[in-house]
């Protein structure tokens, strides 16, 4: 999927939320509406992943009904990252660079120990 398939899904996922909220009478039409403009002021074509990334970082900070959009986001770039690091591993591994592999993957996995506390 690239960037703007990514973030067309991101905008499919608020539009869902809002046509649910509605359909519920969870959300009334400002709400819906101060939603969708703070999603379109968010999100631009052309935006890199890591940009997009930080942009749905923010839509629960403003609007709770989007958490599970940015908890879906975290997964998939945790994911992203730990399907580059294995890559990366398994290419040096490949060139029969042993002990560069397991420093690149202790590296990651303090890294990731350090994000987590």
């Amino acid at each position: 999927m690239d960037n703007e398939d990514y973030r067309k899904k991101i905008e499919l996922q608020v539009l869902q939320i809002i046509e649910d909220g509605l359909k519920s009478h969870e959300t009334n039409a400002k709400r819906a509406k101060e939603i969708a403009a703070y999603i379109l002021d968010s999100l631009h074509p052309h935006m890199s992943l890591e940009q997009i990334h930080k942009a749905v970082q923010e839509f629960d900070d403003h609007f709770s009904e989007l958490v599970p959009i940015v908890l879906e986001a975290n997964r998939e770039r945790d994911e992203r990252i730990k399907k580059a690091i294995a890559n990366h591993a398994g290419n040096l591994l490949k060139q029969g660079k042993i002990s560069e592999a397991g420093i690149s993957l202790k590296n990651a996995t303090t890294k990731e120990d350090k994000l987590e506390k």
